[in-house]
Parts: C-alpha cells; sequence; structure tokens
C-alpha cells in the first residue's frame, strides 16, 4: 500500500519540476520589464529589429518593449503543480483500492477452492465408512460368538472444517451468485437480495450437511461403546452364571451320590449329569465355542432331564441357574439386535449423505449458481 502513495508522489514531483523552471523564467520576465519599463506616458521612438549579418545602430533615444505572459497563462503554470499532486494522490487512492479489491478476490476464490476440496474428499471415506459397517453388520448377524470389529472413518468428523471460516464460504458463494456489475447497475434492489438469499440458502445447506455428518459419526461412535460395553456386561454376567451352575450341580452330585435314604437311585439323574459333564468338558476343549449354540447343546435338553426330576426339591436350584443362563444369553443376543437395527438406520443415512454431497459439489461446479 505504501508503494503505491510512493510511486503516485513521484509521478506528481517529475510533473511539477518543469512547471517550477517555467515559472522562474516568468518571474524574471516580469522582473526584467519592471525595469526596463519607463514612468514616461509619452512614448518617444520605436524601432523594430531585424536580424542580418551585419548590425544595424540603435538610436540611444529608443524604447525598447517586451511583452509580459498573459496572467492567466502565469496562473494556469502555478496551479499545474498542485493539479499534478492531486491527480497523483486521486490515482493512487484508487489504485490502493483496486489492490485491496484484487487481494480479497483473491483470497474469496483460494478459501472457496479449499471448501471445495475439503467437501470433495468426503466422498470416499463416506463409501468406506458404509462399507465397514456392513461388514460388522454381517458378522454380527451370523449369530457368531466372535465378531469383526466396526472400522471408524474419523476424517468424516467435522474436525476437518474447524480451520475453515464460515463468512469465507459465504463470500465465495456471493461471488459466485452475485450479478456482473453492468447488470447491478439496472437491477433492483428485491432481486439483488434474491440472489443473496440464494447464496445464504446454499451456505445453510452446507453447514447443515456438515453438521448431519458430524452427528452420523458421534452417533456411530457412540452406539460402537454402548454396544462393546453391553457384550462385555453380558457376556461376564453368563459366565458368572455358568460358574454358579457348576457349583451348583457339584453340591447336587455330592449330596445324590451320600444319599443314605436312597428315596431315587442314582440312574434317574444320570441322564442329566452326562448331558451336563460333556457339555463342560466340550466347552473347557473349545475355548472359542460359540456360546449361543450353549441353548440348543445343553440349555433346552437339560430343562427336559430336569422336567423328570420335579419331585426333587434339591433340583429347584440348579432349575432357576438354567433359567438365568436362558435369560444372560437372551441379553447378549438383544445387545446384537440392537446395534444390528442401529447400524442399519446409519448406512442409510450415510446414503442419505453422499446423495446430499453430490448436490453440493454440483454446485460448487457450476459458474454462477442459480
Amino acid at each position: 500500500m505504501k508503494q503505491l502513495y510512493f510511486t503516485a508522489l513521484i509521478i506528481a514531483s517529475f510533473a511539477a519540476v518543469p512547471e517550477q523552471t517555467y515559472s522562474n523564467v516568468t518571474s524574471k520576465s516580469e522582473a526584467s520589464t519592471i525595469s526596463k519599463s519607463s514612468p514616461q506616458r509619452k512614448r518617444l521612438d520605436t524601432v523594430k529589429i531585424e536580424l542580418s549579418n551585419s548590425p544595424k545602430p540603435i538610436n540611444p533615444a529608443a524604447q525598447i518593449v517586451i511583452v509580459k505572459e498573459k496572467e492567466s497563462a502565469s496562473n494556469f503554470g502555478r496551479m499545474l503543480p498542485i493539479i499534478s499532486t492531486l491527480t497523483g494522490l486521486v490515482v493512487g487512492f484508487f489504485l490502493n483500492r483496486f489492490y485491496e479489491w484484487y487481494i480479497n478476490i483473491k483470497k474469496i476464490k483460494k478459501s472457496g477452492k479449499r471448501w471445495k476440496i475439503e467437501l470433495k474428499t468426503l466422498e470416499e471415506p463416506i463409501k468406506h465408512q458404509i462399507k465397514s459397517i456392513e461388514e460388522f453388520k454381517l458378522s454380527v448377524a451370523k449369530r457368531e460368538w466372535n465378531y469383526d470389529s466396526l472400522e471408524l472413518m474419523t476424517t468424516i468428523s467435522s474436525d476437518r472444517f474447524s480451520t475453515l471460516d464460515k463468512n469465507d464460504l459465504m463470500d465465495y458463494l456471493d461471488c459466485k451468485t452475485k450479478f456482473s456489475w453492468h447488470k447491478q447497475l439496472f437491477s433492483s434492489e428485491t432481486r439483488i437480495q434474491e440472489r443473496y438469499n440464494k447464496a445464504a440458502k446454499i451456505s445453510n445447506h452446507i453447514h447443515g450437511f456438515i453438521d448431519v455428518l458430524s452427528h452420523n459419526f458421534q452417533h456411530l461412535n457412540n452406539k460402537w461403546d454402548e454396544f462393546q460395553d453391553g457384550i462385555a456386561k453380558t457376556t461376564n454376567k453368563l459366565s458368572q452364571d455358568l460358574e454358579s451352575l457348576n457349583i451348583q450341580m457339584n453340591t447336587l452330585n455330592y449330596q445324590i451320590a451320600n444319599d443314605n435314604l436312597k428315596v431315587y437311585s442314582s440312574e434317574q439323574y444320570k441322564p442329566f449329569f452326562t448331558l451336563y459333564f460333556q457339555f463342560i468338558l466340550y466347552l473347557n476343549k473349545n475355548p472359542n465355542y460359540n456360546m449361543h449354540k450353549m441353548q440348543q447343546d445343553f440349555l433346552e435338553p437339560a430343562m427336559m432331564e430336569l422336567g423328570k426330576l420335579t419331585m426333587d426339591n434339591r433340583i429347584l436350584q440348579i432349575a432357576s441357574s438354567i433359567s438365568v443362563l436362558h435369560t444372560g444369553l437372551r441379553a447378549v443376543n438383544s445387545e446384537k439386535d440392537y446395534v444390528l437395527d442401529n447400524m442399519t438406520e446409519l448406512i442409510s443415512r450415510y446414503n442419505k449423505s453422499l446423495d446430499a454431497l453430490a448436490k453440493i459439489i454440483e454446485k460448487f461446479d457450476e459458474k454462477i449458481i442459480s
């Protein structure tokens, strides 16, 4: 900015120097006129001087008349440096304003380009997030005890837009929707306001899209954490209930083996104990056993065998423990059903976000947003 002012002043100085020299010459001419002029009212004689190779004698009594510059020309000469200086200042002012306008337009275009790049680079992460959710959902739906982990794409969170200025986006959209300067001269305030409202609407749509995307990511993260916590709690509870059943089964086995009354023969209990010990032995040999199969491998057959021993009050606590295992297994399945519903909803949301993103990019690629 200072360089522009210095340039204007230098131009004005160069324009003023010749005029100052001319003014000095004029002053000397005026002084010569005053010194040569005679206060006599009557002219004695006038001699016409002609140039020739040989000098001609001049009458000493003759009067030499020097024509004086016109007063108006002298005033203009004195005013010219001031006019030049003011012209230089005005030119410098407008150059400075043009420079500021140019820098501002360049900044706005750069900011708009960065917004466009950031939005465009969201497409692939969103697609990858949808694919990850679908794979996780398929893994959980198999009802295997172990399932695939969910990959969270942190690049689709709103943190990437935190360094971008919302005002810059609005300025960029306003420039794209604004009429050209010659059209603005003939456009009404209503038309201009309508164009500005369109730019504001698109800006709000973009910010709304970013907010929704951020909300979806946070929701996905929360549901993943809730699922992990829920599975951990229900699995630990199931393990504790199974351990409690083991203790009760060993106690019942001891009581029956040392029953002096021998009210029931051991053959009545043999099918139930055989079923239980076979299941425990298989469970210990297979650490990756799918506990979802416990329902058909042990719980349901065990309840059928216990139904034959209803006359023995000692099996009531065993039956209650097996019922608790039923409930615990249902709790694990409920956690998985709940997360499957949430994942289905999130897949739908992210697909909608992809559609909205495509429309936003299309608006950015247009020469003039309509």
